[in-house]
């Protein structure tokens, strides 16, 4: 701003005639002189402007100065004299405004007589005599030996900042130290060049209770900038753990801090959505017939947003079975399905667009519907399943879903219940057909809860859930690696 320009503002300046970025440094002053603490410049540099950004020191260098000049704010020390975070008495005037007073315009000193200047006159001859020889000339090193350099009064030695934060001097000791390791972690993981978000949680956890220690010491040292780095470095720990476990293929909640330790968690990724609409089916109960539930099952996978399931006779018998004619009767009877049973049940190659009533309120959120439809087509077409009674793969269906990813499952009894259209008898008994089977290696019910463990060879399932990955992907990897090692062995 040119210098007329500052002046003539400076002169005028009002608090009835202030832009709004100023009325907002003068509040801030004026509430550090109503509370009688001191204030750095780089907190005003902190206070958000017109665009939202912070106004930076320039700017609150800058109005700060316009303020003392104008009257308004007596700073102690002077802001020449202090740099960004000396902290600073601020003192307001008693009146709102100054009005313009013309300074008054002091004589300028004459200049000093100055003595009259002579020719220097050399010396005789006989009074100079021979000219020494000089010395020779040393060096500031060798006159005076070098200290080794040490910390100045109130200077900080070693870390100077940390993040955002300028670090103070007069921090704790250990505080300094975990700041200084905690940067240094940063630093080696970085190096690395492999990302671990194990060690970027551990890092980032450590990050936000040292700031909390940072802001809870008193004023100079603990400020409010402080406190806000450790919120966010808070909010930061709490995102990676939902990264880590989304890796992991874990509920969020099982990584949290305070989770129970030893508690089951059931996969994710995929697994939601499918354990969401298993549970929609057991607690709308569309027909009463396990086969009608299971054919409901698919309907609602495949009608799922848009409300209309393309079926063709194949995939209805391959569902239903022998009982497909009934299942469909049952559905379309209660208003569930909309659609002619003949024409389904006649079409051997074109699907027929079956509406899907019982899907409304219904979502899977942002995954897409083929993923859920085609795991519940693979399990139930599994060769261990497709010749088993609709109870039995609901059951199947069931247990998978609500398996960890090594394959330990926990349900519900109640909820096999409605799902599979049986009653406690009816799940048990199912669960020792999928045993007998091979699907499960043992099942055991307590305490209204069924708990079982998934074969070995079946685990891909869930890693399906997991990943969000189809199942034939998964096949398909796991021969090609299998073929590959016995090329190697051989």
């Amino acid at each position: 701003m040119p210098l007329k320009t500052r002046a003539a503002r400076v002169g005028s300046m009002d608090v009835n005639r202030m832009a709004p970025v100023e009325l907002r440094v003068f509040a801030l002053f004026a509430a550090a002189a109503a509370a009688g603490q001191p204030i750095t410049i780089r907190e005003v540099a902190g206070l958000a402007g017109p665009n939202g950004r912070t106004i930076g020191s320039r700017s609150a260098l800058t109005i700060a100065g316009d303020l003392v000049d104008s009257g308004l704010l007596a700073l102690s020390p002077p802001l020449a004299a202090v740099g960004l975070d000396g902290p600073i008495e601020v003192s307001v005037a008693g009146r709102g405004a100054v009005e313009s007073v013309a300074k008054p315009v002091l004589p300028r000193p004459l200049a000093p007589t100055m003595p009259e200047l002579r020719e220097p006159t050399a010396p005789p001859d006989s009074v100079r005599g021979p000219r020494p020889t000089p010395e020779p000339r040393v060096s500031k090193e060798a006159r005076r030996p070098r200290e080794p350099k040490g910390a100045r009064d109130g200077e900080q030695i070693g870390l100077k900042r940390f993040g955002v934060l300028t670090v103070p001097p007069g921090l704790p000791a250990p505080l300094l130290a975990e700041l200084t390791a905690i940067v240094e972690g940063f630093r080696a993981h970085q190096a690395s060049g492999a990302a671990d978000l194990t060690v970027v949680a551990e890092l980032t956890k450590r990050k936000a209770a040292a700031l909390t220690v940072w802001a809870d010491a008193p004023y100079p040292l603990g400020t409010g900038l402080v406190r806000a780095e450790a919120e966010r470095a808070r909010r930061a720990y709490e995102t990676t753990l939902q990264q880590l476990a989304q890796q992991r293929g874990i509920p969020w909640e099982s990584a949290r801090p305070d989770a129970e330790p030893g508690g089951h968690w059931a996969v994710s990724g995929l697994g939601e959505p499918v354990r969401g609409a298993l549970t929609y089916i057991g607690r709308t109960a569309p027909g009463t017939a396990p086969v009608a539930r299971l054919l409901a099952l698919v309907c609602l996978l495949r009608g799922v947003g848009s409300g209309t399931a393309n079926l063709t006779g194949p995939d209805l018998r391959g569902v239903c079975g022998k009982d497909a004619e009934s299942a469909v009767g049952e559905l379309t009877a209660s208003g569930w399905l909309a659609v002619d049973a003949e024409e389904l049940l006649a079409t051997e190659e074109d699907p027929v667009g079956c509406g899907v009533p019982g899907a409304a309120g219904f979502s899977l959120g942002k995954l897409p519907r083929t993923r859920s439809s085609g795991w519940v087509a693979r399990v139930i077409g599994h060769k261990k399943l497709r010749k088993q009674p609709a109870q039995v793969r609901l059951a199947a269906l069931g247990i998978t879903a609500h398996s960890d990813a090594s394959g330990d499952a926990r349900a519900e009894l109640d909820f096999l219940a409605g799902l599979t259209a049986t009653d406690a008898e009816g799940v048990a008994a199912a669960a020792e057909v999928l045993v007998a089977e091979g699907w499960l290696t043992e099942a055991v019910v307590e305490d209204g809860v069924l708990r079982a463990q998934l074969a070995t060879d079946h685990l891909i399932f869930v890693d399906a859930l997991r990943t969000n990955t189809p199942v034939q992907t998964l096949q398909a990897a796991a021969k090609a690696a299998a073929s590959a090692a016995e090329a190697g062995a051989g």
